[in-house]
């Protein structure tokens, strides 16, 4: 692994109910299910770690070798589940990517890291629509100790963020365009982009 990306394990989110799109991370999107191709464009670079929400189907397992961490609370949205995959992260620091990114990719993440400076706690893409938080570098250490508090009382990433010192750095707003419904996936398979 090369030593830029030794200090960081990429954690892929895959265990949201998608309530709007159900079954979308096993969907194919130019052949290859959405959770398989999130794993496939980090796996080179980075450790990987899956957070789900229920066992993927026996042959999209196969494919993700890596660990995969079930939610321990179900329902609890995603910070929910960073709590739980980080405790299975071996590295200082871990870089959160929503699976239902298709366009999120290893030179974001290696991005994210360059960007990173001493003291910082957090590093969130911003853009014209907002922050990022669900695809985002935290420090382990440091979410740790704000996260538990945050779940109890609001379960919101932000909240966590706003404990944290956060570095934002400016990306466009395409390459966080995702998959939430049937017709952003019609869009993404014809080629159009998603929003």
């Amino acid at each position: 692994m090369p030593a830029a990306t030794a200090s960081a394990t990429v954690v892929l989110l895959a265990g949201g109910s998608a309530s709007r799109f159900p079954g979308k991370l096993e969907r194919e999107l130019g052949g290859t299910p959405l959770v398989v191709g999130a794993y496939e464009r980090f796996r080179a670079d980075f450790p990987v770690v899956i957070s789900a929400n229920a066992p993927f189907a026996p042959a999209i397992a196969a494919r993700l070798i890596c660990p995969i961490v079930a939610d321990e609370r179900p329902g609890g949205g995603p910070l929910a589940g960073m709590i739980a995959a980080f405790a299975a992260v071996a590295t200082p620091l871990a870089i959160v990517v929503a699976a239902d990114l298709p366009h999120a990719e290893a030179t974001l993440a290696r991005e994210l890291l360059a960007a990173r400076e001493p003291g910082d706690e957090a590093v969130v893409p911003e853009h014209e629509r907002g922050i990022e938080p669900l695809c985002a570098l935290y420090e382990i250490a440091a979410f740790a100790r704000s996260a538990p508090d945050v779940l109890r009382e609001s379960g919101a990433v932000r909240d966590v963020l706003a404990r944290l010192r956060v570095r934002r750095v400016a990306m466009a707003a395409d390459r966080f365009l995702n998959i939430n419904s049937p017709a952003d996936w019609d869009r993404a398979v014809a080629g159009q982009g998603v929003r």
